[in-house]
């Protein structure tokens, strides 16, 4: 009987390493494979989900790529090929380990990466630890008071900065990730432990999440490693400053940045040392003690429907006056998707699509969005926060943002908020406006809009109502019965969670 159980336990572990053996052995798809599949007349999506669910050795080099299309491999099937092993199928450096990370471990990494947004322009970032630290560009927050950062279409949270460092162009940013339960986070690689964080000719990936796209990776080549940055041939884009760079092991070695002269030659978009950062991070794990967590309520994000184009293109022409008005010493234009098109198409005065060219794109008159623009009238006035209340209670925007324009006599701020379509309606009862300046942030000027305007913009937005309903307001705390006494800032903050 003890033979006989003996027999049986090795026949299982043969079994069982035969298995093993044969699981190794299960060749990986390689670029014939493709070949084969796209001349045998299987369709194109057929052999993306066949590459998305196997192993892959693909040769990815411009120059099998380019000869793929000659035997008929059309080129959506070349984009998931390259999405299947975007870290280091063809590096010629071999790393310690020797391993390639998963489709599965390269989607967790690409769910560390988040869009920030702040009152100065957007960028990308990526969370360092599981109590929602953030690194990202210190130029993308700049001096905003307004920092939110965006997982996806719709859930976006406010974010606390911790602490910055302009010279590396470097900030840490704190969430509260019980908001987003799916968030992951990304592997910092450490030269400290048994290898360099990144080594020449390593293969790099790159994640972004840029303002009008999500999750854009980008690959290249460690042409060089210096002791704060890495020189490659990823192509650097602007939108994605403060988005991770991986090394072929699925670790983050370097971030995107804007490197001054003394790190990286001259001021250029390039890459930082991940270590470069670890100091940084040490300071705001400290600082986490010292302030309140972060809210964990989501924000106004912007609609993932499309406005009615067909609508604004047969629009009547659009008196520019009819949305135009004062209020005190600025000027306030509010644009509605056909305010947007005449602009874009001709222009209008004290605003231009020229002046707002880094926000072209998101002011497009496709976007269901109601933007207010508010400018000062004189030099001596400065911009500095806009509020809007349906009737007592404040509308919470999509997004504030700040604009710098250069004049004669110097730089000066302009105000561009994003709301909710119906943000301005009749609904409200009253809509009142209120303006503060940067040399007297407590001088309130209030001015309640006429409610021709209030008409003139829901007839605006009807065909987008028609189409998708009404979207919800999101509404913060009363306004209270008088500005002189109260610091406005006071009653900025959202309502208690309950």
């Amino acid at each position: 009987m003890k033979t006989c159980a003996g027999f049986t336990i090795c026949l299982l572990l043969l079994i069982s390493l035969s298995s093993a053996n044969a699981q190794d052995a299960t060749p990986r798809l390689t670029n014939d494979d493709v070949v084969k599949m796209v001349q045998a007349g299987l369709s194109t999506d057929l052999i993306m989900s066949k590459i998305k669910k196997s192993e892959t050795n693909f040769d990815t080099s411009p120059s099998a790529l380019a000869a793929l299309p000659k035997r008929g491999v059309p080129n959506e099937v070349l984009l998931a090929m390259l999405a299947s092993d975007p870290l280091g199928s063809n590096t010629s450096v071999v790393r310690k380990n020797g391993r390639r990370i998963t489709a599965a471990e390269f989607q967790q990494l690409q769910s560390s990466v988040l869009t920030v947004w702040s009152e100065f322009g957007s960028g990308s970032g990526f969370i360092v630890s599981e109590n929602g630290l953030i690194l990202t560009s210190q130029h993308v927050i700049g001096p905003s008071e307004y920092l939110a950062v965006q997982f996806d279409r719709k859930r976006k949270i406010p974010a606390k900065v911790l602490a910055v460092d302009p010279l590396t162009d470097v900030a840490v940013l704190w969430v509260n990730l019980a908001a987003i339960p799916a968030a992951g986070v990304a592997p910092l690689a450490d030269s400290e432990r048994d290898q360099p964080s990144v080594v020449e000719n390593e293969r790099l990936v790159t994640i972004g999440s840029p303002l009008n796209e999500r999750k854009v990776f980008t690959t290249g080549t460690a042409n060089k490693v210096d002791k704060r940055s890495i020189v490659s041939d990823i192509n650097l884009n602007r939108a994605e400053a403060g988005g991770p760079v991986f090394n072929s092991l699925g670790e983050a070695a370097g971030i995107m940045t804007f490197l001054h002269p003394d790190v990286s030659g001259p001021g250029v978009y390039g890459i930082l040392r991940i270590e470069q950062t670890f100091p940084l991070i040490d300071e705001a794990k400290k600082k986490m003690k010292q302030v309140p967590v972060p809210t964990a309520r989501f924000l106004p994000v912007d609609p993932t429907e499309s406005f009615p184009l067909d609508a604004v293109k047969t629009a009547k022409d659009f008196d520019m006056s009819r949305y135009s008005l004062e209020v005190g010493e600025f000027s306030v234009l509010v644009m509605t998707p056909g305010v947007r098109q005449r602009l874009a198409t001709s222009g209008s005065g004290e605003v231009s699509f020229e002046e707002l060219r880094n926000w072209s794109n998101y002011l497009s008159a496709s976007k269901p969005v109601l933007f207010i623009y508010v400018a000062p009238r004189s030099r001596e006035t400065e911009f500095y926060k806009m509020r809007l209340f349906c009737s007592d209670r404040e509308v919470e925007p999509i997004r504030p943002v700040k604009i710098a324009r250069a004049t004669a006599h110097g730089t000066t701020l302009r105000g561009l908020y994003a709301y909710s379509p119906n943000a301005i309606s009749a609904d409200c009862g009253t809509v009142t406006i209120e303006i503060h300046s940067d040399g007297n942030p407590r001088k309130v000027r209030t001015k309640e809009l006429d409610r021709k305007v209030l008409a003139r913009v829901d007839e605006d937005f009807s065909p987008y109502y028609q189409k998708y309903g009404r979207p919800p307001l999101t509404l913060l705390e009363r306004r209270p019965e008088t500005t002189n006494k109260t610091k406005w800032w006071e009653f900025s903050k959202p309502p208690k969670q309950h």
